[in-house]
């Protein structure tokens, strides 16, 4: 079931990247693509059309709620922030954007694969 699943990781770390891939792909979860920028999430969206995107807040070139802006002006992917900062009012600023959950770096395997089931069955 988790296989149908599309999910993009954008984060400008590629060991953040590589880890958030590894927990997801061992649970089922079909990682079709990663980026490191929100520019490359923007595209990465209209390529791939996600189920769901997990993103980072602060990264080069574009950042996560710039970009989480963007993408749902055309798409309605659940979007689950990561962030190191766990502030009121970027946490107001996510909500607005229309973030479905976030997780304060770093993000353990136990907190991530229950956010993740969250808002993807809340998309359905």
């Amino acid at each position: 079931m988790r296989q149908h699943y599309r999910v993009i990781i954008i984060d400008d770390d590629p060991i953040t990247r590589m880890d958030l891939v590894e927990m997801l792909q061992e649970q089922g979860y079909n990682v079709v693509a990663e980026g490191k920028n929100g520019k490359e999430a923007v595209r990465l969206t209209q390529e791939w059309n996600p189920h769901l995107i997990i993103m980072d807040v602060k990264m080069p070139i574009m950042d996560g709620l710039t970009a989480t802006g963007i993408i749902r002006k055309h798409s309605d992917a659940a979007i689950l922030l990561l962030t190191a900062y766990s502030q009121k009012d970027m946490v107001m600023q996510a909500k607005a954007k229309g973030i479905c959950a976030y997780l304060v770096k770093p993000v353990m395997e136990e907190e991530l694969l229950p956010a993740v089931e969250f808002v993807l069955t809340g998309k359905q």
